[in-house]
């Protein structure tokens, strides 16, 4: 593998022009394929196979309804005052004007119905039912009735609408802060802007035409609008850090006295060998990701495969070929001018001193890190799933002041309501299709009950908890109804189903949470083996997959903490504490995976160079750790500033992926790579490097140190 990436190598640094132009006239194609045949990305999500989803099929056959969406208009007086006269007018004419808006199939007016029960028995909280002419309204229709509500509050009457027409309030996020505080991290690292913008630029175009591919590729297949988020993410992570890692390497061999002509194809057979592995293992991750059998992960998964493979092609060739293209300008003029006059160069400060005193007290840095990570991922045991709803939403948009007052006037359950469809031998009777009512309806947390609909052998019932669509007790509460013992206490023991969005959003978190164990376990055992044969070691691997679940822990454990649990929360922008996102763990999985075992590459593939090259096995971890931990650094540092950007500009559902991420990439690069895994390779001494030798005639030799090779003599 070393010697055919050299060849690649030299062959960019030859024709580099070839190289550059062939890229640029990929990411053109990419983009005019973009522009030319995408299509409009799908927002359902469907997800095959759930019991609510399954049923909510048979009530839209049995009793229709499926073809058009409703929501609601919500108003109310200023709280401890009731509606008035004058309310009821102003009603009436938001109601007109509802009803005429585009894509608006008609509207109710409670005053006008009372017996639809829009009003709340206080008199202070009344709504609106709006039904649309389509399942999913349309942007202009949403525009249109959010024009209509915010025209329509008055001095003594507030108004606000459910997302389910006006759809969730987004704020846009920019990553071009990110971009800028990783340019001045780098200029800092490099010491030139040449050198700094390398790896950008290189990310950069491979990002540009991974991701505008994968939008191309809408001309032939439906994606998910949720499918190019983790392609986003982890093209531009991983795409920064392969770069970065050859350029450094490329940079060092000249430092140590290489011509460039010599310096890239090793620094491609050596770093680029790494960046192979590193990328191949984070590629077999995410198509690991299908495991979890839902069509939307697949997708994000697959996505998010192909621009990190897309990353890898940029490193090993257009790096290169900017590189050659550069020449020794890559390195600043006092470093050149010391070059050209035989200096030595110059030993960093830190890392010396660091890899120093972990050496000298290694056990104590172990328990300490392990102390830190522990602490920090104790909140993970109380960790919660969730789709998110009008009620986890900022309290400055209006879906969630519409949650807000339901909640007020008509209790928390009413904005989480379920339907029950229960299944008779033989068509049920009034008197049965009763019972079944008055039954659910002595149910722990059901606040109401009412009979839908009865057609057939079926009968289906509203049924609105007392609790809220987020609470714990309205999972207990979906889980009880489906429960056998219920049906047979009934006359004529129907089945029981349990559907509606809140039942649907509760099975879709209880699959993914379900497969969390099974993914994780996956993409642990494949790294093992892959990195097995990088390492030709057991120990090491070993140490990389159980570091990465602490580093996952911590990661998860303090985003608990925060948005969940909501300490700190004002710090952050946590508008209100709410269980995290179903999706939040699986991208995290498949980020941090992509970025921690790049670290781990990156440090350990040093160290692992320089005990195949002769060096003692503590020796070598500290030399390792001295070349690499000064690049780790400065990639971590890049990643949190990019993730940091969306904490802090992001909208409710990006912000809690931002930190976790940024958490993570914190632990996982200072604590457990810089200081956990120096402190136990200094332990387990030369054992570290060990490997069996049956295995080790089984398991090919990938050369990742570049043993291979033919080093030219150094110019010194």
């Amino acid at each position: 593998m070393a010697r055919w990436l050299e060849a690649v190598g030299a062959f960019s640094a030859r024709r580099r022009w070839w190289v550059i132009v062939a890229w640029v006239v990929l990411l053109a194609a990419a983009v005019g394929g973009m522009a030319a045949f995408s299509k409009p990305l799908d927002s359902n999500i469907t997800v095959k196979g759930l019991p609510s989803i399954t049923t909510l099929d048979s009530v839209q056959k049995t009793f229709g309804g499926g073809d058009r969406g409703s929501g609601r208009v919500v108003f109310a007086a200023p709280k401890g005052e009731k509606l008035t006269d004058a309310d009821a007018a102003a009603v009436a004419t938001l109601t007109a004007k509802l009803a005429a808006v585009h894509g608006v199939a008609g509207a109710v007016d409670p005053f006008d119905q009372p017996k639809a029960g829009g009003l709340s028995p206080a008199g202070r909280v009344g709504y609106i039912t709006v039904t649309l002419e389509t399942a999913s309204p349309s942007a202009g229709t949403q525009s249109s009735i959010r024009s209509v509500i915010s025209h329509a509050e008055t001095a003594h009457l507030e108004v606000a609408a459910t997302s389910d027409i006006v759809g969730q309030t987004g704020a846009s996020s920019s990553q071009l802060p990110g971009i800028v505080l990783a340019l001045i991290v780098l200029l800092v690292t490099f010491g030139t802007i040449l050198a700094a913008g390398m790896p950008l630029l290189s990310a950069l175009i491979g990002l540009g035409t991974g991701v505008t591919a994968i939008y191309a590729a809408t001309s032939f297949i439906t994606l998910n609008d949720v499918a190019p988020t983790l392609a986003l993410l982890l093209g531009l992570a991983v795409g920064i850090d392969y770069s970065l890692f050859i350029v450094s390497r490329h940079r060092r061999q000249l430092l140590e006295g290489m011509t460039p002509k010599d310096s890239l194809p090793l620094a491609v057979g050596t770093a680029g060998t790494a960046v192979f592995f590193a990328a191949l293992t984070v590629i077999i991750a995410l198509a690991g990701l299908a495991v979890e059998n839902l069509g939307f992960l697949t997708q994000m998964g697959l996505a998010a495969a192909f621009a990190v493979f897309v990353a890898m092609l940029v490193s090993l060739t257009l790096t290169p070929a900017l590189l050659s293209l550069a020449g020794p300008r890559i390195l600043t003029r006092r470093a050149r001018r010391r070059l050209a006059a035989g200096e030595a160069r110059r030993p960093g400060r830190f890392a010396p001193g660091w890899i120093a005193a972990v050496q000298k007290r290694p056990v104590l840095f172990l328990v300490a890190a392990l102390v830190v990570v522990g602490v920090l991922a104790a909140p993970v045991m109380g960790l919660r799933l969730g789709l998110g709803n009008d009620g986890t939403q900022p309290s400055a948009t209006t879906e969630r002041q519409a949650s807000d007052l339901l909640a007020d006037g008509f209790g928390a359950g009413v904005n989480g309501p379920l339907e029950i469809l229960a299944s008779y031998p033989a068509a049920p009777t009034q008197t049965e299709a009763g019972a079944l009512a008055q039954k659910v309806g002595r149910v722990t947390d059901v606040a109401a009950t009412q009979l839908a609909g009865l057609k057939g052998d079926q009968v289906l019932l509203a049924v609105v908890p007392k609790s809220g669509p987020s609470d714990d007790a309205t999972v207990t509460l979906v889980h009880t109804l489906r429960e056998a013992s219920l049906a047979r206490s009934l006359p004529g023991s129907p089945k029981l189903e349990v559907t509606g969005q809140t039942a649907v959003d509760i099975d879709i978190s209880d699959r993914l949470a379900g497969a969390l164990p099974l993914y994780l376990g996956l993409i642990a055992a494949f790294a093992f083996v892959l990195m097995v044969a990088v390492f030709r070691s057991l120990l090491v691997p070993l140490k990389a997959a159980l570091t990465f679940l602490l580093s996952l822990g911590a990661a998860l454990g303090v985003t608990v903490a925060v948005f969940q649990w909501g300490w700190l929360g004002g710090l952050f922008g946590v508008d209100p504490p709410a269980p995290l996102l179903a999706f939040l763990p699986t991208i995290v999985i498949g980020v941090l995976f992509g970025l921690s075992m790049d670290y781990e590459m990156f440090l350990v593939t040093g160290m692992r160079e320089h005990f195949v090259h002769h060096e003692t096995a503590r020796g070598a971890v500290s030399t390792g750790f001295q070349q690499g931990a000064k690049i780790v650094a400065a990639a971590a540092l890049i990643m949190i500033g990019v993730f940091g950007n969306g904490v802090i500009e992001g909208d409710s559902t990006i912000r809690p992926i931002a930190f976790a991420l940024a958490i993570g990439i914190v632990i996982d690069a200072f604590v457990v790579r810089m200081t956990l895994v120096p402190a136990l390779l200094t332990l387990f001494g030369r054992a570290a490097w060990w490997l069996p030798k049956w295995l080790g005639r089984i398991v090919p030799n990938v050369d990742v140190e570049g043993a291979a090779l033919q080093r030219p003599t150094l110019n010194r």
